[in-house]
């Protein structure tokens, strides 16, 4: 234990020494209070500051790979490399930088970058080929055995046995020719359907979050993207949940509580949602919603009634046993005015941050 102490309070020094570039060391900044700065940079904050706890517990080196998967990790932002790393930490160890690098390789060969989109093209080109060939086989065997038909038709009376057999040969050239044809289309067909399958885990791979199984915030952007796409005016209102004191059940319980904890606080928002609202994990312990066809004011009553709802639940951490209490979440609602969706999701984080400085587990809409 003295040793993994004394490894941490190293790597600790050669973080800021990293970050600062500087080797004369500098007196420590009095901590910043998150609710009196602006919402979005507590944010940034609190994820940096997870990610160095993150590669601290963990001992890795505070290299910029190390950074990007803690990062990916802890904001839900990359798919692949978040559901590896959960998938090593469940099992109860912690990582190494030679597991972080067998975890980057492997999202890097499996990425869907413009290589393999169009090694992908390229297949499914040679499927399509394929099938045109087998096509075309059967229709010239179908054009040749008919020909070849009318032929004897006209050797019937003079050699009927001989004919006979012609016809026969014939027919079984046709059938085994057609045979071959049917399970070359099968065959392609299979390829065809692996291809697509592909296609579709990629596409899906690139709009959930890992953790969540919620809609990412990439796929939240390109959902608002369409809605305010559509033609004629309307109510859409985007808003921010951030759970409170979420660092606390961290801290209390460890991080795979804490895990269960988003998974059960961003499932609870999407069932009590329903088909009003499109909910997403947005990074961290925030979710996005948009509810379109809705005013502020109807979305904030259908937020207090999903608080109201999780306030009567007390979780437990079903590993130790331990109650977890109470779960509560603040959040910012926000119109979108002239299709300025940039401007209603600052005014949702500013409402967010006014419930936060309020006293948390409040639902505020931004001034209208």
């Amino acid at each position: 234990m003295p040793r993994q102490a004394a490894r941490a309070a190293t790597l600790h020094q050669r973080m800021l020494g990293w970050l600062q570039n500087d080797t004369v060391p500098s007196p420590p900044a009095p901590a910043p209070n998150p609710l009196t700065e602006n919402g979005r940079t507590a944010v940034r904050r609190q994820l940096y500051r997870d990610v160095g706890e993150f590669l601290f517990s963990n001992g890795l080196e505070p290299t910029p790979r190390n950074f990007m998967v803690a990062h990916s990790y802890l904001s839900g932002e990359n798919w692949e490399i978040g559901r590896a790393v959960a998938d090593h930490l469940h099992s109860g160890k912690p990582l190494s930088d030679g597991e972080v690098g067998e975890i980057v390789e492997r999202q890097r060969a499996s990425q869907l970058t413009p290589d393999r989109l169009a090694e992908l093209a390229s297949q499914l080109e040679a499927r399509l080929n394929d099938c045109v060939s087998a096509v075309d086989t059967t229709r010239d065997s179908a054009a040749t055995f008919g020909s070849a038909l009318n032929e004897e038709a006209a050797n019937l009376n003079s050699d009927p046995v001989g004919t006979l057999h012609r016809v026969i040969a014939l027919t079984r050239e046709a059938v085994e020719t057609a045979r071959l044809a049917e399970l070359q289309l099968q065959q392609t067909r299979r390829e065809a359907d692996a291809l697509r399958s592909d296609l579709e885990q990629a596409r899906r791979a690139a709009e959930q979050d890992h953790l969540t199984g919620l809609p990412n915030r990439r796929c939240f952007e390109a959902r608002l993207a369409t809605a305010m796409a559509e033609p004629g005016p309307r109510n859409v209102t985007v808003a921010l949940c951030d759970i409170d004191d979420f660092k606390q059940v961290n801290d209390r319980h460890g991080h795979p509580a804490g895990d269960r904890v988003l998974r059960f606080v961003g499932d609870f928002l999407r069932t009590q949602l329903g088909r009003g609202a499109m909910v997403a994990r947005y990074g961290g312990e925030e979710f996005a919603c948009l509810f379109e066809g809705e005013t502020p004011h109807g979305a904030r009553a259908a937020l207090n009634a999903v608080r109201d709802k999780l306030a009567t639940r007390s979780l437990v951490n079903q590993e130790s046993g331990l109650s977890i209490g109470v779960v509560t979440f603040s959040a910012g609602v926000a119109p979108i005015v002239d299709g300025d969706v940039h401007a209603a999701m600052q005014d949702a984080d500013a409402a967010l941050y006014t419930a936060k400085r309020n006293g948390k587990d409040a639902v505020v809409v931004a001034r209208t």
